[in-house]
């Protein structure tokens, strides 16, 4: 079914069909055997307990559903685009007009759990779906431009609305974002289980509960730090094979956490010490106090290692900075190194 509604006559199709844009079937995929997290949660009550609340759990929402739904200023908002397109809000449909022609749109999918934004995606059909250029950011309180549409000039209502994404493509599909932001494999882009839940770091884990246990299942924590970097990196962007293709300068690419650890003296020389589970507990929702990485950090560097000035300011608020590549969105470098009072915070002087 064709999700967006028509009003004064205005078919989507034939908006899409004006644009010359490709499209991809999907391809279904035999779905291995997930348990789902309600099952994992038997035997691991506290880890399932914990990791329901953090933002992994939260990745990937209904609209309707999101933990944020109750604060989207949806029914206040109106917004307009370049600037003869203006945005209203009905519940959870936005309407898009360019004073005579009006499409209306259900918002159906919200990616991220809020903690820096929320980006809405919808199928069209099939083979389309469609990333809704207004994101909710939640400390603005408010919807602003997705992240990398702020520079596009529509020219119609369809290119108003959003970007179009085939639905299943190696390089553009959609599916590629559900994949990350959900558990248990995808029937036509329907997640077994919304958000990254037990089993998509553990793997399919029916056997394994069925069999009370005894059946073997991946536990990333016996990973190398090497082998975790990767691992994490599925989703997370895995390290370059190259670094010296990779563009340093770009702060978009800051977000890729494997990356950057991974030119980190820190993570090269600590002989397998230092990994992504060393300072992120992947039970618990993320830390937010500057002490808990400062015990990490203290634990492999002296005082003898530390310059005066490092007992005023919190070890990773030098050493790894915050970067601001479209604000308010800020994203830690994970290129731990040491960086210039003042200047460039993407890539350190001296590792």
């Amino acid at each position: 079914m064709n999700i967006f509604t028509r009003q004064r006559c205005v078919s989507w199709l034939r908006l899409i069909l004006a644009g010359g844009l490709a499209s991809a079937l999907v391809t279904a995929q035999a779905a291995p055997r997930f348990a789902g997290s309600a099952a994992c949660s038997t035997c691991h009550a506290a880890q399932s307990s914990a990791q329901s609340s953090s933002g992994h759990a939260h990745a990937l929402a209904r609209a309707s559903g999101h933990r944020l739904r109750s604060v989207f200023p949806l029914a206040a908002s109106e917004a307009r685009r370049a600037p003869k397109f203006r945005f209203r809000f009905d519940g959870l449909t936005v309407r898009i007009d360019d004073g005579t022609e009006v499409l209306a749109i259900p918002m159906e999918w919200a990616f991220g759990s809020g903690h820096q934004a929320v980006t809405f995606v919808s199928r069209g059909n099939e083979r389309l779906y469609i990333e809704h250029y207004l994101t909710y950011y939640p400390l603005l309180g408010k919807f602003g431009p997705t992240p990398g549409q702020g520079n596009i000039d529509p020219q119609n209502l369809a290119e108003a609305a959003g970007l179009l994404y085939p639905a299943s493509d190696p390089q553009t599909g959609i599916a590629g974002c559900f994949e990350c932001h959900s558990t248990g494999g995808l029937q036509a882009l329907e997640p077994a289980e919304n958000g990254v839940r037990c089993e998509a770091c553990h793997g399919p884990g029916a056997a394994h509960a069925v069999s009370g246990g005894k059946a073997a299942i991946v536990n990333p924590k016996r990973f190398t730090a090497v082998d975790l970097n990767r691992f994490c990196g599925r989703c997370h962007r895995p390290p370059a094979s190259d670094p010296a293709k990779v563009d340093w300068s770009f702060a978009w690419n800051v977000r890729h956490q494997p990356v950057y650890l991974s030119q980190s003296a820190c993570f090269v020389k600590s002989q397998g010490k230092l990994s992504c589970l060393t300072c992120h507990s992947p039970h618990e929702p993320l830390e937010t106090r500057a002490e808990s990485y400062d015990a990490r950090c203290k634990a492999c560097h002296d005082r003898s290692q530390r310059t005066s000035s490092c007992a005023q300011r919190d070890c990773a608020g030098c050493h790894m900075p915050r970067v601001s590549p479209e604000p308010p969105l800020r994203f830690t470098n994970h290129w731990i190194g040491v960086y210039p009072a003042v200047g460039s915070k993407l890539k350190p002087e001296r590792r």
